[in-house]
């Protein structure tokens, strides 16, 4: 006969299978039409949150969570001591988003000990950036934040939004808990994503999170991720305890405009009198300083009407031409974009002499002399490579020829190659013979090889 805890690990496997499922059926974890309207909603969230959430209870099943664990009680003393400039920090810049997300969390009927979440994954930073591309105070990943309705593009990304991403962590965490039933599992697939989680409860005899976590089946991160959590919630919740000053929770007061045309901030400040500061702090999302047209500009309370009406007869003024000052590494583009049309090839910046004559089977010193380089060793080709016979006009070079220079050019699209005029003392002989070479024939400056000079062959003896 099993156990108890064999059926109950069985059924919450079958539970966590059906609810993969059911969520993979209907569209990877889509965000429903009532949570898109609250999350572009023009509607401040009001003051109080943090008591409006204590009134409804959050949660609804007391105290969710575990504090007391020795887990636990190593993050408490590690955000005592050298994470204390972190988390003292995070306290403070946490202050005014924390009253708009406990509100949202109350209302969606979740704990309201989640408000610490941005806490560990950012410090409540809006521009955070993990390595793996997790952005914002909630770190949806881009995948994850459009699944729940969350715009990402060039000028916007709500990832960087406390209100707009809060929305969304509150619909993926619900998400998670009806498939794991348990908020520390929830969180662990969080942290490490669903899959994985819910691969552990299927292949493996573990029950919790605890468990999991002693018998090493989590990532490293995911494991002190829990607990980090948890010590934050302990901190946070009453923290001159562990000698922290409490934040004033001062929640944020702000209107909302429908911008109908592209605007930049610095604009839309001075329409509205609002400092540029004020507008950047109300708006994150907006990654490039300019509100799109459509979007629901955030302003300071007060100066929603003056911007509307300054909007209406604002017109844009004529920016001026931009011309663009012709760089280094545009010229060489040029000039190679120049060198094809002669040639056919591109000799990239890189390619060096030694690759080109390896190329054409030729010496390095003929291709570093038909391409005017200095250093035959690492000369860089800037121009197209000389054609076959441009390469072997200069290897003709290496003969030094003496005289006056003598200028030719190369075929069409290989480089002018100066070659030297020089005395060519070789002569073809046949077997048997011997040469000598007769009296003045080698003087400075003469022609061996011409008149009163040159070599004589001497017939064989015998």
């Amino acid at each position: 006969m099993p156990n108890r805890g064999s059926g109950r690990r069985a059924g919450r496997a079958a539970h966590v299978a059906v609810a993969m499922v059911a969520m993979l059926v209907s569209g990877c974890f889509h965000a429903g039409p009532a949570v898109k309207q609250a999350m572009t909603s023009a509607a401040a969230i009001p003051a109080g949150s943090i008591e409006t959430a204590q009134r409804h209870g959050a949660g609804g099943t007391g105290a969710p969570f575990d504090l007391d664990k020795p887990a636990v009680e190593r993050h408490v003393a590690a955000f005592q001591s050298h994470r204390r400039s972190f988390f003292d920090r995070a306290l403070g810049r946490g202050a005014k988003y924390v009253p708009s997300m406990v509100d949202i969390l109350a209302r969606e009927g979740l704990p309201r000990e989640l408000v610490y979440l941005p806490l560990i994954e950012s410090g409540y930073r809006p521009d955070a950036v993990s390595p793996a591309g997790a952005a914002g105070p909630w770190q949806f990943i881009p995948e994850t934040g459009r699944r729940y309705g969350l715009r990402i593009d060039a000028l916007v990304d709500e990832r960087r939004d406390p209100i707009r991403s809060t929305h969304a962590a509150v619909q993926y965490l619900k998400d998670l808990h009806d498939m794991f039933g348990d908020w520390e599992l929830s969180l662990a697939a969080y942290n490490s994503g669903e899959m994985r989680v819910a691969r552990i409860l299927a292949n493996q005899k573990v029950d919790d999170f605890w468990d999991m976590r002693e018998r090493g089946y989590l990532p490293s991160e995911t494991r002190e991720y829990v607990p980090s959590f948890l010590a934050a919630v302990r901190i946070a919740t009453a923290p001159e305890s562990y000698g922290f000053e409490a934040p004033d929770h001062e929640p944020l007061h702000f209107e909302t405009v429908e911008v109908e045309k592209q605007v930049s901030l610095r604009t839309a400040a001075d329409l509205c009198g609002a400092s540029h500061s004020e507008l950047a702090e109300l708006n994150p999302a907006l990654r490039r300083g300019i509100s799109p047209s459509g979007y629901a500009l955030r302003v300071p309370a007060g100066k929603a009407e003056p911007l509307r009406v300054a909007l209406a007869s604002y017109v844009e003024p004529a920016r001026p031409m931009i011309v663009a000052r012709a760089t280094r590494s545009s010229r060489n583009h040029a000039r190679m974009a120049k060198s094809r049309s002669r040639s056919g090839r591109i000799v990239k910046v890189s390619e060096t002499a030694r690759r080109l004559a390896r190329a054409d089977r030729v010496s390095r010193k003929s291709v570093t002399m038909a391409t005017n380089s200095r250093k035959s060793s690492c000369a860089r080709v800037d121009d197209a490579r000389a054609a076959k016979s441009g390469a072997r006009a200069g290897a003709r070079m290496a003969k030094e020829r003496a005289g006056k220079p003598e200028v030719r050019s190369g075929s069409r699209g290989a480089p002018r190659i100066t070659v030297l005029a020089k005395q060519d003392t070789r002569e073809r002989t046949r077997r048997g013979d011997s040469v000598a070479r007769t009296r003045g024939s080698a003087s400075k400056g003469g022609s061996a090889g011409g008149k009163g000079g040159g070599v004589r062959r001497t017939p064989r003896r015998g």
